[in-house]
């Protein structure tokens, strides 16, 4: 999967987490041209996923399916903004936020799709007006951060076999093969 998808997939099991108290809360993401439910919901809007600096190699192979893979892991900061949309707007906004970064349950959830709470804003309220009435809006911006962990073929040097060109003797180092376990 992309970094982007994994993203996408874990900001929405950590919002349905935060949501539990709700029944069946309805969680969609934006731009996706559905039909608007006619219950309360929450749109997540990704707007960012920026690396942050350089990415970090492991200094040692490791042994995977007869090949010799280096680890490579790449930070992220995550940028989300939480949308809550209709007449229990407020009450899903303010129980969300409050959850988020404080409760150790959905802060597990996040974690469990390798996403880390950063900071969060106030809930805003924002209503829009809808042809002849007005809807609630809540929004609630939050910074998570994301580790993409991506394993790479490397080739290996087993021996080296010198030979010195005056003597004509051959060395290989090391003398022997080294077996890792």
């Amino acid at each position: 999967m992309s970094v982007y998808s994994d993203v996408r997939d874990g900001i929405r099991r950590g919002a349905l987490a935060a949501l539990s108290e709700y029944t069946n809360p309805q969680v969609i993401f934006s731009h996706t041209n559905g039909t608007e439910p006619a219950e309360s919901y929450v749109v997540i809007n990704i707007l960012s996923v920026e690396q942050q600096g350089r990415q970090s190699n492991s200094t040692m192979t490791s042994l995977v399916d007869n090949q010799e893979v280096q680890t490579i892991t790449a930070s992220y900061e995550v940028y989300v903004q939480f949308s809550f949309i209709g007449s229990l707007s407020g009450a899903m906004s303010s129980s969300f936020n409050q959850r988020l970064g404080s409760n150790p349950i959905i802060e597990q959830e996040f974690r469990r799709n390798k996403l880390g709470f950063l900071r969060k804003s106030q809930v805003r309220r924002a209503p829009q007006k809808r042809e002849t009435k007005w809807v609630e809006y809540h929004n609630v911006d939050a910074y998570f951060s994301y580790s993409a962990i991506t394993q790479q073929v490397v080739d290996t040097i087993e021996t080296v076999i010198l030979q010195n060109l005056t003597t004509g003797e051959v060395y290989t180092v090391p003398p022997t093969p080294i077996t890792i376990p």
